[in-house]
């Protein structure tokens, strides 16, 4: 049996329940050989609505390869995939044997259960009453700045205990930095971040497609690139950093600078791009009792992109931080080394994000303005996120009501439902046309 998720998070959690180790899709599809087991392998898919079309595709193709049979688990009316398509949803249209979960059992408030009942149905004033009734709080405040700072006032508020229990959600990854930095100020505040703090540099990926990695006009002067693999005739050791400092889109070369100072003339197109990561630096300030986020992940130090830690304490002088894993298990940063830059502080999610997680409350900044972050997929997922109560934090409600209702339903795919192959007469795609390809 094998754990499987688009995210590292969802996939970690999949595979505690299981008892195995959990892997994401992306980490499977590369590392395995697909040798056929004759029936006996079983891959499940956790979140399986965050897959893209492509994604769903190759995991199939693989499937086939191997006999084994593949469950896809999810929720078609919570977030879709950040890449092309809706698979999930499209497979289940066009026929796929599909057994549905009707009785919700997360939610411990009966009124945040309700909330969540009425958000997938779409109905966004109900779910709000609901809140309003006991399930949580509608807090309105019509300035933007003026909001984030009430919602960090209300988390640095919280008990120690209580914060490791809530999920705090913005919509957008601004959003999220902005809320991010405006809890950190609230907790130096109240003295629950103590200490000097230490600046330190942050590498975050861009995620470009290999499209867009074999383009010089993708790459930017000060991002960071890792190679892969060696590239001896080129100078360009594996898991070396080297910095853009030229760009020329008409020859479409970047020109990279070593450590020691020396430039390499990069022609992505010809070699390179497809062994290679990008990054985009910043930097962060760290002190002692700072939570933090990593981006990227790390077998080697058992770090999981979106796993949390906590800083225990920060050596200035040494330039390295002492942090304990939400695992419980203790490691030290070292804030020079390329490797352990790949972190942001973690205090907010984005929807995505949170999207699989669970804790006793949650707070949601859901501007109604944003149109095309905040809709009924995005509250669905934050509300449904709590065991007790969930907060909402809000320019207008009336606004919000009609915005969202405005935005459900939207298509989410180019190609529509209507417009698919349907199966010939008599025949069942669920249980011939994916059953056959599963096994």
């Amino acid at each position: 049996m094998t754990a499987l998720a688009p995210t590292a998070s969802a996939a970690r959690t999949l595979g505690d329940a299981l008892g195995t180790r959990g892997e994401t899709v992306a980490k499977h599809l590369m590392g395995q050989h697909f040798i056929a087991t004759n029936g006996r392998s079983v891959w499940i898919v956790d979140e399986a609505s965050m897959l893209s079309a492509r994604d769903t595709a190759t995991l199939l193709e693989s499937a086939e390869k191997a006999k084994a049979r593949v469950i896809l688990v999810g929720d078609v009316k919570q977030l879709g995939s950040v890449g092309a398509g809706a698979a999930f949803a499209q497979l289940q249209g066009a026929g796929m044997e599909t057994a549905k979960l009707a009785e919700i059992v997360r939610q411990s408030n009966p009124l945040t259960k309700e909330a969540v009942e009425a958000s997938i149905q779409g109905d966004a004033r109900r779910a709000l009453d609901a809140l309003d009734r006991g399930g949580g709080r509608i807090i309105a405040t019509a300035d933007p700045a003026e909001r984030m700072k009430a919602m960090a006032r209300d988390y640095a508020a919280l008990t120690p205990k209580e914060q490791r229990s809530t999920i705090v959600i913005d919509p957008s990854r601004a959003g999220r930095d902005a809320l991010n930095a405006e809890i950190r100020s609230q907790l130096i505040a109240s003295g629950r971040l103590t200490g000097d703090g230490v600046a330190m540099r942050t590498l975050e990926s861009k995620g470009l497609t290999n499209a867009e990695a074999r383009d010089a006009r993708s790459y930017e002067v000060g991002d960071v690139v890792r190679f892969a693999r060696d590239y001896a005739d080129k100078g360009i050791a594996k898991r070396e950093t080297v910095t853009v400092k030229g760009v020329d889109p008409a020859k479409n070369a970047v020109s990279l600078e070593k450590a020691d100072g020396q430039t390499v003339d990069w022609r992505p197109r010809q070699w390179g791009a497809g062994k290679s990561e990008v990054f985009t630096p910043g930097s962060i300030d760290l002190m002692k009792g700072d939570r933090i986020e990593f981006t990227r992940n790390d077998r080697a130090q058992s770090r999981e992109n979106g796993g949390r830690a906590q800083i225990v304490s920060v050596n200035t002088e040494h330039q390295t931080a002492r942090i304990r894993l939400d695992s419980g298990k203790f490691q030290t940063l070292d804030l020079a080394q390329s490797t352990d830059q790949h972190l942001r502080h973690g205090y907010v999610h984005t929807a995505h994000a949170a999207q699989g997680r669970t804790a006793e409350r949650v707070m949601i900044h859901a501007d109604s303005r944003a149109t095309n972050l905040v809709d009924q997929k995005m509250m669905y997922v934050g509300i449904s996120r709590a065991k007790a109560s969930a907060t909402v934090y809000t320019d207008d409600r009336a606004k919000l009501v009609a915005g969202i209702n405005e935005r459900a339903g939207l298509a989410q795919t180019a190609i529509s439902q209507a417009a698919m192959v349907s199966p010939a007469a008599g025949e069942s795609l669920g249980s011939r046309t994916v059953m056959d390809l599963w096994w």
